[in-house]
């Protein structure tokens, strides 16, 4: 056989291309400069992700918001696990997510929270696992487990973790370590993802930057809630502001 007719196989992989196959679903994330570069053009409906950031709130919900519009109108949950701060409803609502398919759940502990996640994941009534555990007790073997659950309930399970987790090895299929590039954009290299080299310093536009009216009616709102909270979480960022009511909550739900 010729090398040429080798180098046009189906099943040799070039390591500077990524993999064509488009074998398992996925879900578009919303930006085509960002699904060009993933497997199958967009999140894996199943399977565990990381996304790692230096700190909260620099825009990787706005990442995940046309994800979490377009899985809230499945008949399944979108599960908050150990969430730093109470998502904020009313902008929820207009992204044209559902609300009413949220549920919030706040363990007592690591194992707990990481019991959780792995249950609502490997459960399949979970579109979307959103989870913030305790890094310091995170191990390689959780990452197994998580990706196998994940998996087995065709669940998209998305991991936020630090920076620094980037040099730590790990089983989730997609890795993502993100990075604020100006007002309205984010930095994103891709660390790990199925059948392709890491890419490095992709710049992704997020949505219109926020207006001074809307930032003042954001803040008006987390005052009143911290006078009616006994324990006020700390000032949140965009899409991370307390709501007044939480949709659902749990201290150990997913049976």
């Amino acid at each position: 056989m010729a090398v040429q007719d080798l180098l046009q196989h189906p099943d040799l992989w070039r390591a500077g291309q990524l993999r064509a196959s488009q074998a398992f679903p996925t879900t578009p994330s919303g930006f085509a400069a960002l699904d060009v570069h993933l497997p199958g053009n967009g999140w894996p409906e199943a399977g565990l992700m990381e996304l790692m950031l230096e700190t909260s709130g620099i825009g990787e919900l706005k990442l995940l918001a046309p994800a979490l519009q377009s899985l809230s109108h499945q008949a399944r949950w979108i599960a908050w696990i150990n969430p730093p701060f109470i998502p904020y409803a009313p902008a929820l609502s207009a992204l044209g997510i559902d609300i009413s398919k949220i549920l919030l759940i706040h363990p007592k502990n690591h194992e707990d929270a990481l019991w959780a996640l792995e249950r609502a994941s490997k459960s399949g009534t979970c579109s979307i696992t959103l989870a913030w555990l305790d890094e310091r007790r995170l191990r390689l073997k959780d990452t197994r487990r998580l990706q196998l659950a994940a998996k087995q309930g065709g669940t998209l399970s998305c991991l936020f973790r630090p920076a620094e987790a980037s040099e730590q090895a790990s089983m989730a299929e997609l890795r993502l370590k993100l990075a604020p590039a100006g007002p309205i954009e984010l930095a994103i290299s891709i660390v790990k993802r199925r059948g392709g080299w890491p890419l490095t310093n992709l710049k992704v536009l997020m949505a219109h930057e926020l207006k001074t009216q809307d930032m003042q009616e954001q803040l008006a709102c987390w005052r009143q809630a911290r006078r009616r909270h006994a324990r006020p979480p700390q000032a949140p960022p965009l899409l991370l502001t307390p709501e007044l009511k939480p949709v659902a909550h749990s201290d150990r739900a997913m049976h």
